[in-house]
């Protein structure tokens, strides 16, 4: 009988158990620190224990000038003692948690891109980004402090509590269970922050989210006077953060201050508990001025943690909410190559693809062979561009199965398939970098006559030598510093640079004016000679040329073979098509502003 493998571990399994878990190798450091922290809390504690020798030693009218000074001496190397362990927990604390926490960032980015698109979009903006700003940030101040804290008070009180178990065993088991008492209490109070903070997390993201995208559509919205419609839905979303901030705080102060009166109520009981046995004669005055006096040591650091508990709270959430990101399920891929496509055709057989419930591809089939031109056409919404991005593989045929050089895609390494395509989209992408990074993003390492070679190539060389800097001019993010048809060939002077074998065109030239447009085909020419070539394209009379063009309407090929072939078919959707076309290109506005077919 075959053995279903164990479902995933989820990464959040409780705060302390998920720090360790996300520090990794850097582990030991937070260990140390910890252990460090302790150490001092302990040291801290030796002066309270000489005190009460020296004391007990006075009781007993025993106390010598000996006694006098090793009191004295190993108090001062105590005391010494605790600020340099104190530096050595910090050391570690920090210096380890900043680097792992980078070290997290970093992993968690590498998990994002082995991610489905469609599981990536279906996240907020806004989300992602204050994961990686806000909840790293809260984690790392987490694991540099409220931890270390944490272990760092107890370590006073239990090196009074071994004083006092020493002195009078049954005052100290009453001092220890006066705490044992609080914890039932401060999980309670645990849980109940926990998730306010969640909440105030999820909060922060959708805010984070509204700013983004109010800035990033400011255009849109001048243009059609809305900015205060716009501004005021991040406004909603701060007051939301203020609000949750409000009821955090304000559930803070009452639960804080039950946990520490009920700590705190431990003083007035273990004060009637020693009163009690001095009054039966168990112990005698001294005992109990001793126990008076180390009382207020044992729970001051408790009471100063209350300090730390909203650090605690925040950090325990956004352990939980990257936990969130990375259980989502990554894209499976062979982490070794064990197959190799032979040759460069592109293959579809029998795929079907619904993006969440709504269906896209109804059992689509075609072969585009090596070094051929196939293009896709049909009405917006048919799912051309959906074919594109499963030959990307950016999502996964719900049936079916997608082969390149007759390989299933989902049985080549990531690398396999990055060196084997290479995409232009109809919406560009430029990263906040020179040109000639944006052009060598493929290939990080091509030199500088390379990179221009491939610009030339493009049509991209002359515009980009008129700039300030030439080819280390810096473009801003998204490449807004650039006209469309300039990023479009930056663009496909990236993919000439790359030159794999298999061109997916998704609209190229869809937005340009004239002048670019006769640019960017001639560089699109360049670019797709001698390789295997997929693009989708409205313009009908740019794809005449293809070897196939297949027409796909409903999700579904209801047409291919040549243009010649599809052009004599009679109420064929593309012959419908080509004539729509035609009669919408010889529209004007006339001089009243009315439009209508040109004469």
């Amino acid at each position: 009988m075959q053995q279903t493998a164990p479902p995933p571990r989820p990464y959040y399994i409780g705060p302390v158990a998920t720090a360790w878990r996300l520090m990794g190798a850097r582990s030991r450091d937070l260990t140390l620190a910890i252990a460090l922290r302790f150490l001092q809390a302990m040291c801290a504690g030796v002066p309270v224990v000489f005190l009460v020798w020296i004391v007990d030693r006075l009781r007993e009218n025993a106390l010598t000038a000996t006694d006098a000074w090793i009191a004295t001496g190993v108090t001062v190397v105590a005391i010494v003692a605790q600020f340099a362990i104190w530096y050595g927990s910090n050391h570690f604390a920090w210096i380890g948690s900043y680097r792992a926490t980078g070290e997290a960032r970093a992993a968690t980015l590498d998990h994002i891109q082995r991610l489905p698109l469609g599981t990536l979009r279906s996240r907020s903006t806004g989300d992602v980004t204050a994961t990686f700003s806000s909840d790293f940030e809260a984690v790392a101040q987490y694991l540099s402090d409220s931890i270390p804290a944490l272990f760092g008070a107890i370590g006073l009180p239990v090196a009074v509590l071994l004083a006092m178990a020493f002195i009078d065993p049954p005052l100290g088991l009453a001092v220890a269970l006066s705490l044992i008492v609080a914890g039932p209490l401060f999980y309670w109070v645990n849980a109940q922050l926990k998730a306010l903070a969640l909440l105030r997390g999820d909060r922060l993201a959708e805010s984070s989210g509204r700013m983004l995208e109010y800035v990033q559509g400011i255009t849109v919205a001048r243009a059609f006077n809305r900015t205060d419609d716009r501004l005021s839905q991040y406004g909603r979303a701060v007051t939301a953060i203020r609000e949750i901030n409000n009821r955090l705080v304000l559930r803070l102060l009452p639960l804080g201050m039950l946990t520490l009166g009920v700590v705190q109520l431990g003083v007035p009981a273990v004060i009637a508990f020693a009163a009690y046995r001095w009054f039966g004669g168990a112990i005698d005055a001294g005992t109990a001025l001793i126990f008076l006096v180390l009382i207020l040591r044992v729970y001051g650091p408790i009471v100063a943690l209350a300090g730390h508990f909203e650090a605690l709270r925040l950090g325990d959430a956004a352990l939980e909410r990257i936990g969130r990101i990375m259980d989502l399920e990554e894209q499976p891929a062979p982490a070794s190559r064990s197959i190799e496509p032979r040759g460069h055709d592109v293959e579809l057989a029998g795929v079907t693809f619904a993006y969440e419930t709504m269906p896209v591809l109804r059992d689509v089939s075609f072969r585009a062979r090596a070094g051929t031109t196939t293009a896709i056409v049909g009405p917006s919404g048919a799912g051309k561009s959906t074919i594109l991005n499963l030959v990307s593989r950016f999502w996964d045929p719900g049936e079916g199965v997608v082969r390149i050089g007759g390989a299933d895609i989902r049985e080549l390494t990531h690398q396999q398939l990055f060196e084997h395509i290479t995409v232009v989209f109809q919406d560009v992408y430029l990263f906040r970098a020179t040109i000639g990074e944006n052009i060598a993003f493929g290939r990080p390492e091509a030199s500088r006559d390379d990179i221009e070679a491939a610009a030339r190539a493009a049509q991209a060389h002359d515009f980009i030598e008129a700039l300030p800097l030439g080819y280390a001019t810096l473009v801003g993010e998204g490449g807004a510093t650039l006209s469309g048809g300039e990023r479009q060939r930056i663009s496909i002077a990236r993919a000439m640079l790359k030159d794999a074998p298999i061109v997916l065109l998704d609209e190229p030239t869809a937005s340009l004016d004239a002048l670019n447009d006769r640019a960017v085909r001639t560089a699109l020419a360049a670019l797709v000679r001698g390789k295997t070539v997929l693009v989708v394209a409205h313009r009908l009379a740019t794809i005449q040329a293809a070897d196939q063009i297949l027409v796909v309407d409903d999700g579904r090929i209801v047409q291919r073979g040549s243009h010649e072939e599809l052009i004599g078919q009679e109420g064929g959707r593309y012959r419908r098509l080509w004539l729509d076309r035609e009669r919408a290109s010889r529209w004007r506005l006339g001089p009243t502003g009315a439009a209508g077919p040109a004469p």
